[in-house]
C-alpha cells in the first residue's frame, strides 16, 4: 500500500534517559511508508551521559525536531510536543517502543473509513519482560474501570486540542487513561486495529510502571472525580446497556462486578486483588 496522501503525521516521542532504545525507536518512524511526517523529540530532563549524546546526534537531522525542558514527566513531555507540532495528525511513541514499517499508513487509511470514530490504536506486540501478542478493544463500559487503550493512539491534532492535552498532575502513570476518559465523556470514542503494529517495550522494575501498579486503585480514584458526571450511577447503567452486546476484553458482568468492589471494598484489599489477578494473568499469557 503506496501512499499518495500528503496529509503531515506528528510523531511524539518522550525521552527521559531511554538512550538505549531511542535510536531503534527512532529510526522506526523514519522508515515508515507514509512520507509525511515529523518527529517531535522531547528530551525530558534527561541527565544520563549515553542519552544525552544520541540526542545530541538528532540536532541537525532534518526529520527530527529535538525541545529540551526540565524534567516534568510523560504529560508534560507529551503536552510540548503537541504543541511544536505541525501535522494534521498526532501519534504518540515513547522512547522504548517501536512500530511496524507501515503503522502510520495503516493508522491514517483506517481513520478515514470511520466516520464515528475520533482516534484509532493497534494491537500489540509485548517485549522485554513479558510476550506475545495483546489484542486490544474499545468497549466504553470496560474502559471505565479496566484500562485496555494503548497510550500510542492516532488522532486529529484538532480533536486533541479541542478535547485534550494530558493532566500534568498525573506524575503516577496512567495519564493516557484519564485522557481518553475525558474524550469518552464528550463522545469522542476510539476504535482498534485488529493488527500487531505496535511494539510495547514491558519492564514490570520500571520505576514508572512500579509507581503505577502499586497506585492502581488510587489513580482510578482520581480520574472518578475528575470526571464525576461521567461516573454518575445513571451514567454507568446506560453505558453498560449500550456496550453490553460490543465485543470487550473481559466479559462485561465481570467488569460490572469489579465496578462493585471498586466501591464498596477497601482500597488496600482492592489493589491486593488487582496485583493478584495481574500476576495470574501474566503467568497464564507467558
Amino acid at each position: 500500500m503506496i501512499s499518495e496522501n500528503h496529509r503531515m503525521i506528528s510523531v511524539i516521542v518522550p525521552c527521559f534517559n531511554s538512550g538505549k532504545t531511542l535510536r531503534k525507536t527512532i529510526n522506526s518512524i523514519k522508515n515508515q511508508t507514509w512520507n509525511e511526517k515529523e518527529v517531535i523529540l522531547i528530551n525530558d530532563g534527561s541527565n544520563d551521559e549515553e542519552t544525552l549524546k544520541i540526542l545530541n546526534s538528532f540536532k541537525n537531522d532534518s526529520l527530527v525536531k529535538l525541545i529540551n525542558q526540565k524534567n516534568k514527566g510523560l504529560s508534560a513531555a507529551r503536552n510540548k510536543g503537541v504543541k511544536f507540532s505541525k501535522g494534521d495528525y498526532l501519534f504518540f511513541l515513547d522512547a522504548d517502543d517501536w512500530i511496524e514499517e507501515n503503522t502510520l499508513e495503516e493508522l491514517f487509511f483506517n481513520m478515514q473509513n470511520e466516520r464515528k470514530i475520533s482516534y484509532v490504536f493497534t494491537d500489540c506486540f509485548l517485549e522485554g519482560e513479558s510476550k506475545g501478542r495483546r489484542k486490544k478493544i474499545f468497549n466504553l463500559f470496560e474502559q471505565m474501570f479496566i484500562n485496555q487503550i494503548p497510550y500510542c493512539i492516532f488522532i486529529p491534532r484538532k480533536v486533541f486540542l479541542e478535547n485534550g492535552f494530558y493532566d500534568e498532575n498525573m506524575t503516577l502513570g496512567y495519564e493516557d487513561w484519564e485522557l481518553n476518559i475525558r474524550l469518552a465523556s464528550r463522545k469522542v470514542y476510539g476504535k482498534s486495529i485488529s493488527k500487531p503494529l505496535f511494539h510495547y517495550h514491558v519492564s514490570n522494575s520500571g520505576m514508572l510502571i512500579s509507581k503505577s501498579i502499586r497506585n492502581h486503585i488510587k489513580i482510578w480514584k482520581y480520574i472518578k472525580s475528575k470526571n464525576k458526571s461521567f461516573y454518575k450511577f445513571k451514567n454507568i447503567v446506560n453505558v453498560f446497556y449500550k456496550w453490553r452486546l460490543e465485543e470487550s476484553n473481559y466479559p462485561l458482568i465481570l467488569v460490572f462486578i469489579w465496578y462493585l468492589m471498586l466501591n464498596y471494598l477497601p482500597e488496600f484489599l482492592m489493589l491486593r486483588t488487582f496485583l493478584f489477578f495481574r500476576k495470574i494473568k501474566f503467568l497464564l499469557k507467558n
